[in-house]
């Protein structure tokens, strides 16, 4: 007997089908998928190696894993076309993060693409970019409160000035930053000074004054190895109707500390941005101490919920304004520097925030404090940071506001 046509097309069609379907694993149209892994970047490498690839089929939930090779790739060869997720993760230790990074600290690295299409027969590059928690933090690049001389052999202290410089891998946003300085006198200045009374307290900071930057969230961002400084006064202060003798032009400071009085004893520079004044213990400026201040920057989400402590002495406690205490876990970063090196009992920063101190020659020197350079990765200066301000800073003659030279 004799098929027709029609019949002989659709048995042919049928025994194509049933091959198909016995024979998916071995299908010769199947695809190969290339993953190419990267490092986020200000990495010192580009292509990440010894990095954990998994594809997934989204319709059946096939996993496929592969790890990449020193050139950054995995390879899956004879995988079935479809829609994929394709993953990857790594998790350096501290040592493997300070040689790409400069910082070493662990970090843990992901990436993901979804809806990655392989059709039958094809071959596909994925480009997977690796990404994680920032390295590293804001930290103090350099602190200059000595203050200066005047032709006159008068003291100046408005010239006074901190830095503060991204030491990570990612854009930071400075909004809603805050920046204070610490209660507690720097030494033994008088005969009747004492250490802070907060001192059997090393789980917080007792602040006297606290500023913020402004911002909705997003309004500031900082570059990784880049910095802003924040004046007491956005001023040039090498004016002649100033101080000529003073080491610093202010006037192109990124931020300035205005603080508005009655009497208006404060000038405001128009042309510098003002800090937000959320806490004032102070006299007519933000003067820190020129025999050496304790500095924080942190962030809260509530201010306001912060606690107010009473001053600490007795008998001023009635007419002396309250400190803020500010637990350790908010801080990003502290500086402290004492009025001599005999002055280690006199330490009001947490040991565990900074285990050290720096100190001048004097007050009213011009001297300046400023953090080490540890290394350059990809052009990035990467500071030193080890929570200690004794190892980490240098002592200066001159003040270098936005240089490390």
């Amino acid at each position: 007997m004799k098929l027709s046509k029609l019949s002989i097309f659709a048995l042919s069609t049928l025994c194509m089908l049933l091959f198909t379907n016995c024979s998916e694993d071995d299908d010769p149209s199947s695809g190969d998928m290339s993953v190419s892994v990267n490092y986020p970047d200000n990495y010192a490498e580009e292509l990440a190696q010894n990095v954990t690839v998994k594809v997934i089929n989204t319709l059946n939930g096939k996993e496929t894993t592969g790890q990449t090779t020193a050139e950054g790739i995995a390879l899956f060869t004879g995988i079935t076309p479809g829609t994929y997720t394709v993953s990857a993760s790594v998790s350096l230790t501290g040592a493997e993060a300070e040689a790409l990074t400069g910082i070493a600290q662990e970090v843990q690295l992901s990436g993901v693409e979804s809806n990655v299409s392989l059709m039958a027969g094809g071959e596909i590059m994925v480009d997977l970019d690796l990404d994680g928690s920032p390295l590293g933090s804001l930290v103090f690049k350099e602190v200059y409160y000595t203050g200066s001389k005047t032709p006159a052999e008068g003291n100046y202290f408005s010239d006074q000035f901190i830095e503060i410089y991204n030491n990570s891998t990612e854009v930071i946003y400075l909004d809603n930053l805050y920046i204070a300085d610490i209660y507690g006198v720097s030494g033994l200045i008088n005969s009747s000074n004492v250490p802070t009374e907060f001192q059997d307290d090393q789980d917080n900071v007792y602040a006297n004054s606290v500023w913020k930057i402004p911002g909705s969230g997003t309004d500031y961002p900082l570059e990784p190895g880049n910095s802003i400084v924040i004046a007491q006064d956005g001023v040039n202060h090498q004016l002649d109707e100033l101080n000529p003798n003073s080491p610093v032009d202010l006037s192109n400071a990124d931020w300035e500390t205005f603080n508005v009085r009655d009497d208006n004893r404060d000038a405001d520079a128009p042309e510098v941005p003002n800090l937000e004044r959320m806490y004032f213990t102070g006299g007519f400026d933000w003067l820190v101490t020129v025999f050496g201040p304790g500095l924080v920057i942190f962030r809260t989400d509530d201010f306001d919920s912060l606690e107010q402590v009473p001053y600490p002495v007795p008998e001023y406690a009635d007419f002396l304004d309250p400190r803020i205490k500010i637990p350790n876990e908010l801080i990003i970063d502290a500086f402290e520097a004492l009025k001599d090196g005999n002055s280690g009992s006199f330490k009001r920063v947490p040991v565990a925030l900074d285990a050290g101190f720096v100190y001048a020659d004097g007050t009213y020197t011009a001297q300046s404090f400023r953090r080490k350079a540890l290394t350059t990765i990809e052009g990035r200066v990467v500071l030193k940071d080890s929570n200690n301000s004794t190892d980490d800073f240098e002592k200066l003659d001159t003040p270098t506001p936005k240089s490390l030279d």
